[in-house]
């Protein structure tokens, strides 16, 4: 393994769901350990409720606040929060701020040869040619849901009214 240093803007950066995602650690460069990545989210990049079959998704939350969904417990989320969604453990969030910015780390995809949520930001996003927010985009619910379960992650339905 080799010494990685990534200032702010410094690693591959993606527009993914109306978000910025900046990879900051691939977990090909932590041994499979982990992923490391910074999120700068609007509301526009709230995502549906999900599961990770293989993987734990770790926020911190560096600026802004977001509302938590996990297996049923809500909670809100300022700087310097720590939120949890364990494998297999549905969960969303909810940007409450006009933006917010997280580092959310994901252990390593045990099951999943596809490599797990970054591999999917990746795959369902696309380059970003700035470190901005990018121009709003709705997402393609179809496209979105078939990309997620390749790589272990299942979007479930909204719920009944």
């Amino acid at each position: 393994m080799e010494t990685i240093v990534r200032h702010r803007d410094e690693g591959t950066a993606t527009w993914f769901l109306n978000s910025l995602v900046t990879t900051k650690a691939e977990s090909a460069e932590t041994n499979g350990a982990y992923c490391l990545m910074e999120h700068l989210l609007t509301p526009a990049a709230n995502p549906p409720m999900h599961v990770h079959a293989d993987e734990e998704e770790g926020f911190y939350v560096l600026d802004g606040e977001i509302e938590f969904e996990v297996d049923g417990v809500v909670g809100v989320a300022r700087s310097g929060t720590f939120a949890l969604a364990p494998a297999g453990k549905p969960h969303t969030f909810r940007v409450l701020t006009d933006t917010a910015r997280a580092l959310i780390i994901t252990s390593a995809a045990a099951g999943n040869t596809n490599g797990g949520a970054a591999s999917f930001f990746r795959a369902a996003g696309r380059p970003a040619t700035a470190p901005v927010l990018p121009q709003l985009e709705a997402p393609d619910p179809v496209r979105l849901t078939a990309l997620a379960a390749e790589h272990g992650i299942e979007i479930l339905p909204p719920p009944a009214p």
